[in-house]
């Protein structure tokens, strides 16, 4: 099924609409391939048709959804870009211990947006527990930190809650020695730690929508998220990270991502060649 250049901009305006994800000019044959099936499925003769059902039909909401998850991009893999996880180690996580043993603050929250299937999440937990293992005059227990991770695809989610990977997956950035402590081998595929699970809590959520409801975080893991969104949603999801960080919490941003001219909230901190951002 071929797309026209008005049933391209009629899905692409939806698309944002519901997600806030843009696609450029160049992305005609990525709405082409990956919303084909739908069409068909939808019994719609065109990407026009496609658009008009899920546009007016009220009864087009599991289209909908599954529009959103033929869209979004899955792209992920273990300790990403390997820098965040040891400035958490080595910057970010002694200093909220501090304030924790001096009673500035109780818990550690976590915020993991966009959590994909689940390997930035299980990756912060591992560094939590390797952390705590490593440091003994801390806590060993590690129920004051919690991990919220975030997602706007069901799938996603669904297969991050499991915490079963195949061979393929297990070998994108996973040391044999985490893979061998932290996972156990379950009919061909390799299943998280259960007390790495318990840190977590996953949660269905569309970054357009209020994020109030979530709480407040020390951290949040925004990572190769923005790098889709228009500059004024980016400018407006940064007004909203902003009010759920707490007082000089730390944001995470990707390798490619900036707040630069989009917002003033952030002092800079660089560290092993990459960036990360401290609420002022």
């Amino acid at each position: 099924m071929n797309i026209t250049k008005k049933e391209f901009q009629m899905l692409r305006g939806l698309i944002e609409q519901q997600t806030g994800i843009l696609l450029d000019d160049t992305k005609t044959y990525l709405i082409e391939n990956r919303l084909s099936k739908l069409a068909v499925e939808a019994n719609c003769k065109s990407f026009g048709e496609l658009y008009i059902k899920l546009n007016n039909d009220p009864r087009a909401f599991e289209i909908k959804e599954k529009m959103v998850e033929a869209i979004t991009t899955n792209e992920t893999l273990w300790f990403r870009d390997k820098y965040p996880f040891c400035a958490l180690t080595n910057i970010i996580l002694p200093e909220l211990l501090e304030k924790k043993q001096k009673g500035l603050i109780s818990d550690i929250k976590i915020w993991s947006a966009g959590c994909s299937s689940g390997q930035e999440p299980y990756s912060i937990a591992i560094t939590v527990f390797d952390f705590l293992k490593n440091n003994r005059n801390i806590e060993s227990k590690n129920n004051f930190i919690s991990i919220l991770a975030t997602d706007i695809s069901e799938s996603n989610l669904n297969n991050a809650i499991n915490g079963e990977y195949d061979e393929i997956a297990v070998q994108r950035g996973l040391l044999p020695e985490q893979l061998s402590k932290y996972f156990i081998k379950k009919n061909r595929k390799w299943k998280i730690d259960e007390n790495l699970k318990k840190l977590i809590s996953f949660k269905k959520f569309n970054l357009k929508e209020s994020s109030l409801r979530l709480g407040c975080f020390d951290i949040i893991f925004l990572r190769n998220v923005m790098i889709y969104f228009s500059v004024p949603f980016k400018i407006n999801l940064l007004k909203k990270v902003s009010k759920l960080l707490s007082k000089n919490g730390y944001l995470i941003l990707g390798t490619g991502e900036t707040v630069q001219g989009l917002s003033d909230d952030f002092e800079i901190i660089k560290y092993q060649g990459g960036i990360i951002y401290r609420l002022k």
